[in-house]
């Protein structure tokens, strides 16, 4: 059984890094977990704990208040000559885009079940995002000593309602109050954690006998999901040889990184059982950089493929997944693909064009930081002085761009009004939220053009309660929030014309345009098209910029309900001007007002957000 390394040591090889994050429902454990990896490992010297508010990873003032995790927090640990970078992401659905924009740049996921709860609904999100980037997984039934806890029910939940396929490979002994530890089915042993050490001393005993019949059928279990991955012990297995620990291990990491299982294993991380277990597997099954072997982008002139093999020798790439909020100077989070970064070396923000010099480089470790001169292919570092890198932006070697899959966040459901108490507080709130937009991409914000309040929209009542904290605090001024309310979009039932005509004398120069508009239902689109079709000839081409920019304008409005519109087309097909009298304000003018009056024509239905939830009691 493996044991901690308290000196922190450089991974051997590239094959010797682990990228990992700890995914869950909400109070499944994941922070619990990372405080005992992070305590196991030597990192830390107590146990941090979630319902006392002093867990590392849950640095933020609102998650050491509330128990729960808000952002992912990354740190790096050292594990039996394995470098793990570790990011504990956050649980409820409201910052999911947390998880999002952590699966994409992660090479494998820890994923823990409640073995109460087993599959609850978020364990169905996270599971479907970390399918979506294919991301190799292992599972941890945590939360064995409670009551009403059953192992075996987990695991069934794992096959039946993700469609994986779950492997155990260990067993528990005992159940709920009576749970001793875990039975290894590799090394036929009982694994127990002793409690005056706070389970940081480990034995390895026999299997009890009552225990010994169930053990040889899981074992078997486990070898026939596993004989497939490899030929050696698939003879060994069919003549009913010995099979090797080494033999089986190999076998499930193929099985593993092909994403045909998951090793499952079992535990209480708030007893201290079971967790050292979890990072021999994340080091044993889990991918190393290398074995994803190239990363794919296209070269943003050509559009053409391009690869890139995760090694140090190529071309630096990497992309920034995350930006944080720091007075020490705004970090941002790489996952360094491919090449060298280096302290003070300058990098090419592909996607907007613009050279960046990097001043510094860290390893974090949740907020505190640890100053790196370079850093390589296969590594997760934050760095400081970007000026114009945002979440999902690709960075390149200057000379040899590529550019990587962007981050795709879902779009808002709920919205809540904010008015500063003064003008000149307006100022610094704008600002804040700004900065804020750039920390989390989900929190949006625009002005409303009727009432002048600025409108907050996030994911949820718990999100926008967090940002009105974090705007308060951070603003340090006092404004006045308006209760959450739902965004809902519009559409319309009818296709309907509308028409204006802008006529006006500004500055002594008359302005004439008159636009006609049809509006129309399209399922087949999200949101609003707008296609002019106004011949060149009677209208100059100048002035169409300006009829468009007129009905686009209009749309975003929402009309007179303000709500976003979606699943419709909008054409322009007529328009007119008198000689010498048109103008882009004109036209501008009397396009939106011609849309105006096709809307309110319209039969505007209104569409209000469908979710599906799960209500579960003891």
């Amino acid at each position: 059984m493996a044991k901690s390394k308290k000196a922190a040591k450089k991974a051997t090889a590239d094959t010797h890094i682990r990228n990992i994050g700890i995914i869950a429902h909400i109070d499944a454990g994941k922070t619990t977990t990372s405080e005992r990896i992070l305590f196991y490992s030597g990192v830390e010297h107590r146990i941090g704990e979630v319902d006392e508010g002093t867990a590392t990873m849950d640095w933020m003032q609102q998650e050491q208040e509330r128990g729960i995790t808000i952002t992912s927090a990354a740190t790096t640990l050292y594990w039996n000559d394995y470098r793990i970078n570790l990011i504990d992401t956050p649980g409820h659905v409201d910052f999911t885009a947390e998880v999002e924009r952590s699966l994409r740049v992660l090479d494998g996921a820890v994923a823990v079940f409640c073995g109460v709860g087993g599959v609850e609904a978020q364990s169905e999100t996270v599971w479907r995002q970390a399918n979506r980037y294919e991301v190799p997984r292992i599972a941890f039934v945590n939360k064995l000593d409670r009551v009403g806890a059953d192992f075996y029910r987990a695991v069934e939940s794992i096959r039946d309602r993700l469609r994986a396929h779950p492997v155990p490979v260990q067993i528990p002994y005992g159940i709920e109050k009576d749970f001793v530890g875990a039975i290894d089915l590799i090394e036929m042993r009982l694994v127990y954690n002793d409690e005056d050490s706070q389970g940081a001393e480990i034995e390895l005993r026999d299997i009890p006998e009552e225990m010994a019949d169930d053990a040889a059928t899981w074992r078997e279990r486990m070898l026939d999901a596993v004989a497939e991955f490899d030929d050696e012990l698939m003879q060994a297995y069919l003549e009913e040889g010995e099979v090797s620990p080494d033999a089986i291990r190999n076998a499930l990491r193929k099985g593993t990184l092909a994403r045909k299982i998951q090793p499952v294993l079992c535990g209480s991380a708030l007893k201290n059982k079971g967790v050292q277990p979890v990072l021999d597997a994340v080091c044993h099954y889990l991918p190393a950089p290398g074995d994803i072997s190239v990363v794919k982008g296209e070269n943003p002139k050509s559009h053409d493929t391009i690869e890139r093999k995760l090694e140090p020798s190529e071309r630096f790439c990497a992309l920034a997944f995350k930006s944080a909020i720091d007075p020490h100077g705004d970090l941002t989070y790489l996952r360094i693909y491919s090449g060298v970064l280096d302290s003070g070396g300058q990098v090419l923000n592909v996607g907007r064009e613009a050279r960046e010099r990097v001043q510094k480089i860290f390893l974090m470790h949740s907020n505190d930081r640890d100053a790196r001169k370079s850093a390589e292919a296969g590594e997760i570092v934050a760095v400081v002085g970007l000026k114009n890198t945002y979440t999902g932006d690709t960075l390149s070697d200057p000379k040899n761009p590529i550019l990587l899959e962007p981050l795709q966040f879902p779009d808002t459901v709920i919205a809540m009004a904010i008015e500063p108490r003064s003008i000149a507080d307006r100022d610094r709130l704008v600002e804040s939220l700004d900065r804020m937009a750039l920390d989390d991409p989900t929190v949006r914000s625009s002005t409303d053009k009727e009432t002048g309040q600025i409108v907050i929209s996030g994911m949820g009542e718990l999100h926008l309660e967090i940002i009105k904290e974090r705007l308060l605090q951070e603003f340090k001024g006092e404004a006045r929030v308006g209760k959450p309310r739902v965004s809902y979009r519009q559409t319309i039932q009818s296709k309907e014309r509308g028409e204006s005509t802008f006529e006006k004398t500004i500055g002594q120069k008359p302005h004439h345009a008159h636009v006609e508009v049809e509006s129309f239902p399209d399922d087949s689109v999200e949101h609003p098209e707008v296609e002019n079709k106004v011949s060149k000839d009677i209208v100059p081409l100048e002035f169409h910029p300006s009829i468009v920019e007129g009905v686009s304008g209009a749309v975003e409005s929402g009309g007179s309900l303000g709500y976003p519109l979606m699943k419709m087309r909008v054409v322009v097909d007529k328009a007119s001007l008198r000689q010498n009298e048109g103008s882009a304000i004109a036209f501008t003018a009397a396009a939106s007002e011609a849309f105006h009056n096709a809307l309110d024509a319209a039969q505007v239905t209104i569409l209000e957000p469908v979710m599906k939830f799960e209500v579960q009691v003891p």
